[in-house]
């Protein structure tokens, strides 16, 4: 996993760095692979703009959320992600046992062949 963090007309400690890779880690049991997270950080008036993309393989996922308290913030980004990340992993998967199921219909196997 790689992460990277980008601050935009705000300062963000080293502390919060590591609790928000700490945060993001958790979502690394979703992609098997090589994933690369942004985290874009903006300050607005009195609000924080917190946008994230995970980029895996050749899919793309977006999500921001507006906040007053930077943590807050940051817990309630993790969880709309949890929830896009694991529908976007259960969908997969049932495309993958959709396909199965067909193929047994005709007759044909997805194991392959030994001799």
């Amino acid at each position: 996993m790689n992460f990277y963090l980008r601050p935009v007309h705000v300062q963000v400690n080293p502390e919060f760095e590591r609790f928000a890779e700490e945060k993001f880690s958790k979502l690394e049991r979703f992609f098997p692979g090589q994933t690369d997270i942004t985290l874009i950080i903006k300050k607005e008036k009195f609000e924080f703009l917190m946008e994230a993309i995970i980029q895996y393989r050749r899919s793309k996922i977006f999500m921001k959320t507006k906040s007053n308290n930077l943590n807050a913030g940051l817990e309630e980004l993790i969880n709309k992600l949890k929830n896009q990340v694991s529908k976007f992993h259960d969908k997969k998967r049932s495309k993958k046992t959709r396909a199965g199921k067909i193929l047994a219909e005709f007759g044909l196997s997805t194991e392959p062949e030994e001799e």
